[in-house]
């Protein structure tokens, strides 16, 4: 591999588009998690498509695997190396390229970070419909190639669903462009759909052509509190027939807002009383003082049915932000407490509440681990943190995990769940691929990798075991 990679930097002529000293890679070598990281032989970080096209051809010919990486926010495993092989780093690739206020859709190059795109398309009056807690860091490129979801799914749908048109370069250093600009559009295979949550094993998105919408009048978001977690599924019924213009609907079990606290005593005690389940509501409104009577009207119904038991309405956006904090901050609590296995799963709606009670009832069965439950009400996506405890040795951390993804990713199949909400398969996941998808899809998903990719050099390891 040293002679391949030697032929590579002597085929890489263009000024400063790889770096090669180990002191230069911890930035690329280590995912959010802190759990999956490698040593890459070589970090190249392209400035066009041009030159990806030429890295790739260039790797395919010399054989040398490639891990295709943008702002590194993953959590499977999928966008960090395991040992060896060439990262291409798209972050340079940054420019938004042209925005067309009529036809309301934006061409970006897939290093652009999606703060960056927001801030800009806010100028012209527009936003991008999927949000996500790491907004200021991940990248449009591979949150097309996990097929992103976020806090609008529930309204706006994923990554796949903001998507017009798309330019990628395969294995050998095809570029496949087609930076379609149209809503319809119906002129043989939409290819385009092959590369959206393919995490990088059948090519390099390098450039993208978005829709973002017209921002709305007014935003109003409440911060809800919960007697009992068995009423999630009655709540959600009610909110999505009541709440017209509902974005967003998030739920937070009690441990994670008492985390957070923990972590920033600063952080205030939302309500009086304590509550074990709590949600952040979020509805697009008219503009003015009637609908924000009406919103609060709204609010009062799910009080009065019982469904409710307290209820904040933001009057600022200080306070927006605080109430949403609630709901994104905990992440970065965890982060900050120990080391991580977070599973990124869907169950049924009307299944969180017998989900959740299944998951503590398991983690109770391992001593030193700290559990944090929280998630997507909307569309059934929860996040289950098991959290290292402070006298949790790192060995018996790891030594857990087998074990505890054995029964969590059960307890979703069980339900008829998904083993993967937002974050893809990675290195993680793919031995419980099969608890989601059927031996054929499978089997069809390595045929296409075999076709587009017949040398195998693409993010092998990620999703299914290289062969």
């Amino acid at each position: 591999m040293d002679t391949a990679v030697s032929r590579l930097r002597t085929a890489l002529d263009g000024p400063g588009l790889y770096l090669d000293s180990p002191a230069d890679f911890a930035p690329y070598s280590t995912d959010w998690t802190r759990k999956f990281s490698g040593a890459p032989s070589l970090v190249a970080r392209p400035r066009s498509t041009e030159q990806v096209a030429k890295l790739l051809a260039a790797c395919d010919r010399h054989g040398l695997p490639v891990v295709p990486q943008c702002g590194n926010t993953g959590m499977v495993g999928g966008g960090v190396p395991r040992g060896g092989e060439v990262v291409i780093n798209l972050s340079r690739m940054n420019r938004i390229e042209s925005f067309d206020p009529i036809a309301g859709t934006v061409q970006v190059e897939a290093g652009v970070v999606l703060q960056t795109l927001n801030e800009a398309v806010a100028a012209e009056g527009f936003f991008m419909p999927v949000d996500l807690g790491a907004r200021g860091s991940c990248q449009i490129g591979g949150m097309i190639a996990t097929n992103a979801g976020g806090l609008r799914v529930l309204r706006y749908g994923h990554m796949r669903d903001q998507l017009r048109g798309l330019e990628v370069v395969l294995a050998d250093g095809t570029v496949l462009s087609n930076l379609n600009k149209l809503k319809k559009n119906n002129t043989g295979l939409d290819l385009k759909h092959l590369f959206v949550g393919s995490e990088g094993i059948l090519g390099i998105i390098t450039r993208a052509v978005l829709q973002v919408v017209p921002k709305p009048p007014s935003l109003e978001t409440a911060l809800l509190a919960l007697e009992e977690r068995r009423t999630l599924p009655a709540l959600l019924k009610n909110v999505r027939a009541s709440f017209r213009g509902l974005s967003s609907l998030e739920f937070i079990v009690r441990d994670a807002i008492d985390l957070l606290r923990e972590v920033d005593p600063g952080v205030r005690e939302p309500f009086k009383e304590i509550y074990p389940v709590y949600v952040v509501v979020e509805e697009e409104t008219g503009q003015g003082p009637v609908a924000r009577e009406e919103f609060a009207d709204r609010l009062d119904k799910l009080l009065s049915q019982g469904l409710v038991a307290d209820a904040i309405v933001a009057d600022s956006e200080t306070r927006t932000r605080e109430l949403w904090g609630y709901r994104e901050r905990p992440t970065e609590a965890i982060s900050r407490t120990g080391l991580t296995h977070k599973f990124d799963v869907t169950v049924p709606q009307g299944d969180i509440p017998r989900f959740c009670d299944e998951i503590e009832a398991m983690a109770k069965d391992y001593a030193g681990f700290r559990l944090f439950l929280y998630g997507h009400l909307g569309d059934g996506n929860v996040h289950v943190n098991m959290v290292q405890g402070r006298h949790l040795t790192k060995e018996a951390f790891y030594a857990a995990e087998k074990a505890i993804a054995d029964r969590v990713y059960g307890e979703v199949a069980a339900l008829g769940g998904s083993v993967s909400a937002e974050h893809g398969i990675g290195v993680m996941k793919r031995d419980y691929l099969g608890h989601s998808r059927s031996e054929a899809e499978i089997a069809t998903m390595r045929r296409l990798k075999a076709t587009l990719d017949p040398n195998g050099i693409l993010n092998p390891g990620v999703m299914f075991a290289a062969k």
